[in-house]
């Protein structure tokens, strides 16, 4: 799994785990930014962290795209459901 959320410089480095997602359960996958690094939880599980600082991010008014690559080229759509995305601006719990 591949996250990538973008930095003021123009290198961007992805964020990637081996945790495998089994195809036809139900997952819960979690993106916190912390205001240094980007944290990837899988089942409420830490199983990715920034190995060096992020920065700040670039600001956007662009589109967001989830489960699809930037460019949106074919074969790199999500294949499966995706239920229940929120995005806050502050901290939360579950």
């Amino acid at each position: 799994m591949t996250s990538e959320l973008q930095r003021l410089v123009r290198s961007r480095y992805p964020l990637c785990s081996k945790t495998f997602i089994i195809a036809g359960d139900w997952n819960r996958v979690g993106l916190v930014w912390d205001g240094t690094n980007r944290i990837l939880y899988v089942e409420e599980v830490k199983v990715a962290t920034d190995t060096k600082a992020q920065g700040d991010l670039e600001g956007s008014d662009g589109a967001l795209y989830i489960g699809a690559d930037k460019n949106l080229e074919a074969g790199s759509f999500w294949s499966g459901l995706i239920d229940d995305v929120r995005i806050y601006n502050r901290a939360i719990s579950p």
